[in-house]
């Protein structure tokens, strides 16, 4: 099944539109962090990485994903195993890959 991408509600403003398109080209390598964290078990750096995409995402207008990033930090920040958070973790990873710098 393929999901619909999500759009930046700044992509086609001039004065954003390059910054929207470096952010998304970016998101690979966060996500590439995010995993790593996952892997080392290091819940308190990757706390901190989704609460920073959690903002990007809200700045450059991927407002879809903030509800979910939010959810997902405040889950972190209740002391949960990654363990148990490895299916959230996985839709939200997802999530952030749907995003795309192509206007709507």
């Amino acid at each position: 099944m393929i999901s619909n991408p999500i759009h930046s509600t700044l992509v086609e403003d001039p004065d954003f539109a390059e910054l929207v398109s470096e952010f998304v080209s970016n998101v690979p390598e966060r996500i590439r962090a995010i995993r790593q964290c996952i892997d080392s078990n290091d819940t308190k750096q990757l706390c901190t990485l989704v609460h920073q995409l959690k903002g990007a995402c809200g700045s450059y207008g991927f407002h879809e994903i903030t509800p979910l990033a939010a959810s997902l930090e405040a889950r972190i920040r209740s002391d949960a195993e990654i363990s148990s958070l490895l299916e959230s973790l996985e839709v939200f990873i997802a999530t952030c890959l749907r995003m795309t710098a192509d206007p709507a």
